[in-house]
């Protein structure tokens, strides 16, 4: 007998035939006798839903009462998927991330899981019931907090490293984890296994498979994941620290996201804590920043370049206008409608040329490159959204990625 984890996304349990058609997936799972502790999201778009109904209310609402409304959707799920199981004769239970014993920091709106105290969930277990967790949501003294957007995932590792799982199941709405977005590139191809660090880098850039801290809880704690369908019966992608390297890829997937928004200050003065002072400013307003870059213009003056998302513009302008007496800098300049596009392999690390063959690739096909930011297995560059999808069609020819793998597709 194997004590298995299963996470079921939004669009798996969107409506009650497909809450019917998880209950009888989990069935088959446990009259195979393994212990099932099953995580699900909330139902479809029900989150937006949630944020809808308190922007229609206020502009600013209150983070904390963020975190009670939004924790109702999971809740809705749980109850509903235990029906479902009690009703075909399979013993069920659901749970609150805070009756389940998820204890998260004091943060409101992105929290991260401290502790799991598991008696709860064991006591369940032990009397042969399936435990149904709500997803994304803890509890931080006497407070509901959730764990931000996508936190169901981290939910399900996290639950895995203390229950001691022998594995964890990401069950969602496409077969496993792609070169890229197919719903972009329809040549793209679903890979039979990706490393941790490439998969964290995937998620980290914009692809939306799974949330990067469930991956990087994953590979701190040796927890293998699989990411498959909930809809249909085909093998999915293992997620897991050694891989073979499908056909000798160096680079094995393409991630892009869009919303991408960059920020240049002018005439910052060259000194040793400039740096310090603007990136500390902007930090302690929780503005997120992803790739700069500074130049100097003359002995007494620098310009710094970097790049945010879109929607946090009006923060980030806000942020450095009031500090503009003390970083003492002349200008501000942004450009909007800006996307960022990244290739992602751990054979770059052996393979020099990988970051040529890109930028020659881009240049060949007229994409301009505003940014660039490299590690040890990724190269993201920033270009124009118009030029995004063309980008990484390209790059995904060019990188040999596009070949057919034929598989066999059962419906269930």
């Amino acid at each position: 007998m194997v004590r298995i984890v299963q996470k079921y996304g939004g669009t798996s349990v969107g409506c009650v035939e497909r809450i019917k058609h998880v209950a009888n997936r989990i069935k088959r799972s446990k009259e195979e006798g393994h212990d099932l502790i099953i995580v699900v999201s909330a139902m479809g778009k029900s989150t937006d839903e949630l944020v809808s109904l308190a922007e229609d209310l206020t502009d600013t609402p209150s983070k904390r009462e963020m975190d009670m409304l939004l924790s109702t959707g999971e809740q809705v799920t749980i109850s509903l998927l235990t029906m479902a199981l009690q009703e075909i004769g399979i013993q069920a239970i659901s749970l609150t991330g805070w009756q389940a014993g998820i204890k998260t920091e004091a943060s409101h709106g992105n929290a991260r899981i401290t502790d799991i105290k598991t008696k709860r969930i064991e006591e369940e277990l032990s009397q042969g019931k399936v435990v149904i967790v709500a997803g994304f949501q803890g509890i931080s003294g006497s407070d509901i907090t959730t764990l931000g957007r996508g936190g169901s995932d981290t939910t399900a590792v996290a639950l895995a490293v203390a229950l001691k799982a022998g594995r964890c199941d990401i069950y969602t709405d496409v077969t496993g984890v792609y070169t890229t977005d197919p719903r972009y590139v329809k040549k793209a191809r679903k890979l039979h296994s990706i490393s941790y660090d490439e998969m964290l880098e995937m998620a980290n850039l914009g692809a939306g498979v799974l949330h990067p801290r469930a991956v990087e809880f994953a590979k701190n704690y040796d927890v293998p994941l699989m990411v498959a369908s909930s809809i249909e019966d085909v093998v999915g992608t293992m997620i897991e620290e050694e891989v073979t390297m499908e056909q000798n890829l160096v680079v094995r997937g393409i991630a892009f996201e869009n919303d991408v928004t960059k920020i240049t200050i002018k005439g910052l003065p060259n000194q040793l804590n400039t740096l310090s002072k603007l990136f500390t400013a902007l930090s302690e307003n929780q503005v997120n920043v992803d790739i700069i870059i500074q130049n100097q213009y003359d002995d007494e003056h620098v310009n710094i370049s970097f790049s945010i998302t879109q929607s946090s513009l009006k923060e980030t302008l806000a942020v450095l206008q009031g500090q503009q007496e003390e970083l003492q800098f002349t200008d501000i300049y942004f450009e909007e409608d800006l996307a960022k596009v990244s290739i992602v392999g751990s054979g770059m690390v052996s393979n020099p040329g990988v970051a040529a063959q890109m930028f020659a690739v881009l240049a060949e096909n007229e994409v301009f490159i505003k940014m660039v930011s490299t590690s040890e297995i990724k190269v993201s560059v920033v270009v124009e959204e118009a030029d995004m999808v063309l980008a990484v069609e390209m790059l995904h020819n060019a990188f040999q990625l596009a070949e057919e793998v034929e598989e066999e597709v059962k419906v269930i």
